[in-house]
């Protein structure tokens, strides 16, 4: 009696269903955000992959308002292409190539045959990273020399 290949089996129709519904899914770059396990300090962003997401909305009633909110998302991306990231997971996040759009990483689990993640984005609107035009003007506010003028304000 021979063992049924799940991850086998599973992988091919990951790669039909990704085919078959190409409108829900996105080219994406992940990002893995690295701390420091001595400070918690986040540390640049060193680790990215490049991936396929297939993005789909969350169900209603998986809306619990605190832990998955209105708005969420469930993405799945196949393992084989965040193998060089190690364990996604909270702090992460994946930006859309063709339109910048940037969702943060609440919670991803593997599922048990290792062939693809599931993970809980939240779009994020909030960051503002400015535009490309060259810094022009600053305010001099002199060195570490002795203050030699000062402004009396009374009268």
């Amino acid at each position: 009696m021979s063992a049924i290949r799940f991850k086998a089996i599973l992988t091919r129709q990951l790669d039909r269903l990704f085919d078959r519904v190409a409108e829900l899914v996105r080219d994406c770059v992940f990002y893995k955000t690295e701390s420091s396990a001595g400070t918690g300090l986040l540390s640049p962003a060193s680790l990215t992959a490049g991936v396929k997401a297939l993005v789909a909305a969350y169900r209603s009633g998986d809306i619990d308002g605190s832990s998955v909110q209105v708005g969420d998302e469930r993405l799945l991306i196949r393992a084989r292409e965040l193998q060089d990231v190690p364990m996604p997971g909270a702090g992460d996040y994946v930006i859309e190539v063709l339109t910048g759009l940037r969702r943060e990483v609440i919670a991803a689990r593997l599922d048990p045959t290792g062939t693809f993640w599931t993970i809980q984005g939240r779009r994020s609107y909030g960051e503002d990273w400015g535009d490309l035009t060259v810094f022009t003007l600053a305010e001099d506010w002199g060195d570490l020399t002795g203050a030699t003028l000062f402004e009396d304000w009374q009268s």
